[in-house]
């Protein structure tokens, strides 16, 4: 076990070379003593990586596919070993690098429970343990003695999942799982993932949703072409990996709202039936504006099971530059009622000419775990009737002074 005072990982160092051949030949030519040549292309998938995981910290791993994030989980779990440098993973691992690897695609899901179990280091006692919990939360109690070739690659993952999670880990390791399932499935796995933050456990995951790694993580890493680019707070490297990556693209959306999926709520979970752009004077349908002006975007929420959920609202331009999003969750008023209306009242419009978009997301209460997301039936247009250029209305002032002759150098001396 490992003790509050060390951390959890402690990399130094870390590297990580492949050898490309062109042929399968050339790994055999190059082996022979008469041979004077490399025959092979190093291609460094990590190089000269250096951080430390302290207890009960979350830290995130973001970066292009190819960047490193893979192999970098990979060592960090004994999957592959380092060509340079050194790691420390103290205490007691649990890694989801792949649902579903190390099944054996004849055996039961029940079978499979102890089999996966065993690899993680559990006896059979220990195991039957959590065998019921397992079953439960992974809901394939009906088909949990049917082979796991009949099984379909979204019930192999939720049977993984729970296997992995049912342990009581120091350490979680994670590799862009975290979406498992359908929807309600997925907000029990957001759930089971942040008790382990709340009960001081450490996790280590790369993702590409910039949103869950601000709002899981304290410190991120941003990986490029395997080296590592930046690590500080997770607000701050998102941010600046955002920015790199739109410019990447050649124009984008640098919010962390950005990146989350579009997702299509079913019945039973919280969802937006119609959104509404209204002039805030009458509360009537309208959706041209100037800048100055007031204006509400009202959303028709619905949430049979009355739970308490997060509404976020936000204005993207054709480009797909987001110009504003504002949520819920830090109001203090809770919304948890089955039927009703969440008003978003802009009192003064900033923006200034252009047809923007609107956006709506449903969260959970935590604001981790995304139920919805749906444009708005219209747009919001704002025509800008004077000469001020950009894309917002600041507040503002000029002060003009003449100077009197002489004044200028008076200053100056």
């Amino acid at each position: 076990m490992t003790t509050p005072t060390e951390p959890v990982i402690e990399a130094n160092g870390l590297g990580k070379t492949y050898r490309l051949y062109g042929k399968p030949l050339d790994r055999l030519l190059e082996r022979m003593p008469w041979n004077k040549q490399p025959r092979h292309k190093a291609v460094h998938a990590l190089a000269d990586i250096t951080f430390d995981v302290a207890h009960g910290e979350c830290v995130g791993v973001v970066g292009t596919n190819g960047a490193g994030k893979s192999t970098l989980l990979k060592v960090l779990t004994g999957t592959t070993y380092p060509t340079s440098g050194n790691y420390v993973v103290r205490g007691r691992v649990t890694s989801l690098l792949e649902l579903g690897a190390g099944f054996h695609q004849s055996f039961s899901g029940h079978e499979n429970i102890f089999m996966n179990a065993a690899m993680m280091g559990f006896s059979r006692k220990e195991t039957m343990k959590r065998y019921h919990e397992i079953v439960e939360f992974s809901e394939l109690k009906e088909h949990i003695h049917a082979p796991i070739r009949t099984y379909s690659s979204g019930m192999v993952a939720r049977l993984a999942f729970a296997v992995a999670t049912s342990t009581d880990p120091d350490l979680l390791i994670l590799d862009e799982i975290l979406a498992v399932g359908d929807q309600s499935f997925q907000k029990k796995c957001f759930d089971r993932i942040l008790s382990f933050k709340q009960r001081g456990k450490s996790m280590f995951f790369c993702s590409h949703s910039l949103y869950h790694v601000r709002q899981i993580c304290e410190r991120a890493i941003w990986l490029r072409k395997g080296r590592m680019q930046m690590i500080g707070d997770a607000v701050t490297v998102t941010n600046e990996y955002a920015t790199y990556e739109n410019n990447l693209l050649q124009g984008g959306d640098p919010s962390p709202y950005a990146d989350l999926p579009t997702a299509k709520a079913p019945p039973e979970l919280p969802c937006m039936v119609t959104a509404d752009i209204l002039d805030s004077a009458t509360g009537q349908p309208r959706n041209q504006f100037a800048p100055g002006d007031s204006c509400a975007i009202r959303v028709h929420v619905r949430n049979p099971r009355r739970e308490k959920i997060v509404v976020a609202v936000g204005a993207k331009r054709t480009d797909g530059t987001l110009c504003f999003a504002h949520t819920t969750q830090f109001t203090g008023e809770p919304i948890d009622f089955a039927e009703g209306h969440v008003t978003l009242h802009l009192d003064t419009l900033r923006l200034l000419s252009g047809e923007f978009g609107i956006a709506v997301w449903i969260f959970d209460e935590s604001g981790t775990h995304i139920y919805q997301e749906r444009p708005a039936p219209q747009n919001l247009i704002v025509q800008n009737r004077t000469k001020d250029l950009g894309l917002f209305l600041q507040d503002h002032r000029w002060t003009v002074q003449a100077l009197q002759p002489g004044a200028a150098a008076t200053q100056k001396s």
